[in-house]
């Protein structure tokens, strides 16, 4: 009888082993597979849209579609304030990082000639580059045709530009058409065209900022996700 007994606990003991070890199993295929490891595996094997680093201070890497594209070009128009604020060499050699080898001369010329016209037109004569708050701000941009060779982006900005000694700073509305091509692996500019505008009205009374406001606020980090 007690040898019954044994063999009968030894058979319990050993089935609820195994219910157990059916239980566990269930477990681990009803929960989640939230491994970090795995998610970020996972993240790694999507297409990034870029940029993957910089050079000179140009952002580059960008992913051959549409989407690196539009992010590309919303990166190239935000750099007006660094070029402008770049001494000639540096610019240059930014403008080499940025644009293609069709497009380079034409676009620092274009560069240049921009310094030159909002200098100007802030009656800022005898400003250096240091003492021009220029910043443009991109607000948002559509991709008007896309090839994995070439791609064509409008973004709609805003450019806020002043000087030491100028009064409030001047704010321009304006859309660039940016012309992009497939060039060393990556985006680069092809084409600049701007318009001016849209532009919308200031709101009644509304407050016009200082010199030292705007650059406190145009110095913080951009938006995300442009």
């Amino acid at each position: 009888m007690r040898r019954v007994m044994v063999v009968g606990a030894t058979v319990l003991v050993a089935a609820a082993a195994i219910g157990l070890r059916t239980c566990a199993a269930a477990g681990r295929e009803a929960a989640p597979p939230a491994s970090p490891s795995t998610a970020a595996e996972s993240a790694d094997e999507r297409p990034a849209t870029g940029p993957r680093t910089e050079e000179l201070g140009v952002p580059v890497g960008w992913s051959r579609d549409a989407t690196g594209a539009r992010a590309a070009a919303v990166s190239a128009v935000s750099l007006t304030g660094e070029l402008a604020r770049a001494g000639f060499i540096t610019r240059s050699d930014m403008i080499r990082v940025l644009a293609s080898r069709r497009y380079g001369p034409t676009l620092a010329d274009l560069s240049a000639a921009q310094l030159d016209a909002f200098i100007d037109d802030l009656a800022g004569e005898g400003l250096t580059p240091s003492q021009l708050l220029l910043q443009e701000l991109p607000l948002t941009a559509v991709v008007e045709s896309a090839t994995a060779n070439s791609a064509t982006v409008q973004v709609w900005a805003l450019l806020v530009a002043g000087g030491d000694r100028l009064g409030a700073p001047r704010q321009l509305w304006r859309t660039v058409t940016v012309e992009l091509v497939w060039e060393e692996g990556d985006w680069q500019v092809d084409g600049w065209t701007v318009r001016p505008g849209p532009t919308p009205a200031l709101a009644t009374n509304a407050p016009v900022a200082s010199l030292a406001e705007m650059r406190e606020v145009t110095a913080w980090p951009p938006v995300g996700g442009a």
